[in-house]
């Protein structure tokens, strides 16, 4: 906790200092101000949280899926699976320019894609990077959750009379909640902050939050860091806000 509170503390403490007191010296507030009013502020917050709403959503539907048809495989499927986690996220987002991008290796065999992947306004390509990286770490929670304790309790249920839906519903669904909604939580934190992936894949218009604050500080040396340091406070507490969410979750193993 000290280590938290002087590393992260200390990085917000001077964030929040540089975003009132530009290059100049001066202490305003006019940062916040001209941030606040800036259209392609407001752009820029829609699409990052469309982004992080889409990739969370899209990644705990398919991670809870792949849950339940390898809950009961053996460890070659699993770790198959699991393969894309340890990878980073900028080689993901590099390949995918690669393969998906136009004039890419995808685009020259098949003749042109039907979507467009990369600089789609619609940050396409960005839900898909984040999908393919984060559906596998959801996985692997939701995995060690459905242990031999699960199991038991199924059949438990089944000898007193309970149908596959009510299992699901009542002995299931409550093992694996907490694990996906803390693990979904992460996901969200992480897509809220990330850099590489929608820099590489993104559009150039609407930007993500922390591409909006490498633009400011290009753009302008003076109040581009104060701008900068403006726009990423509010993502760091929007983090911390889903953080905090989290521990309400993460007190127990079925998320009560």
């Amino acid at each position: 906790m000290t280590t938290l509170l002087v590393l992260f503390g200390g990085a917000l403490v001077g964030a929040g200092l540089t975003s009132l007191r530009p290059l100049d010296g001066a202490t305003s507030t006019a940062a916040w101000r001209q941030l606040l009013s800036d259209p392609a502020f407001h752009d820029t917050i829609a699409f990052t949280f469309r982004i992080t709403l889409a990739t969370t959503g899209i990644s705990a539907l398919a991670a809870v899926a792949l849950s339940l048809l390898l809950r009961n495989s053996g460890a070659v499927p699993r770790a198959l699976v699991s393969l894309p986690v340890p990878v980073p996220h900028l080689l993901v987002a590099t390949v995918a320019v690669l393969w998906l991008g136009p004039g890419g290796l995808a685009d020259r065999i098949l003749g042109g894609l039907p979507v467009d992947l990369v600089r789609d306004e619609a940050g396409i390509g960005i839900v898909a990077v984040y999908v393919y990286k984060e559906a596998p770490f959801l996985l692997l929670l939701l995995l060690a959750a459905m242990g031999d304790d699960l199991h038991k309790r199924e059949a438990a249920a089944a000898v007193l009379g309970a149908s596959p839906l009510q299992s699901l519903r009542w002995v299931t669904w409550p093992a694996v909640r907490g694990p996906l909604i803390v693990g979904s939580i992460i996901v969200a934190a992480y897509v809220l902050g990330s850099f590489e992936v929608p820099l590489t894949v993104g559009p150039n218009y609407p930007t993500t939050l922390s591409e909006y604050a490498f633009e400011a500080v290009q753009g302008d040396l003076i109040t581009g860091e104060s701008r900068a340091a403006a726009a990423l406070l509010l993502a760091a507490a929007a983090a911390v806000a889903l953080a905090i969410t989290a521990v309400h979750f993460a007190r127990d193993v079925e998320g009560g």
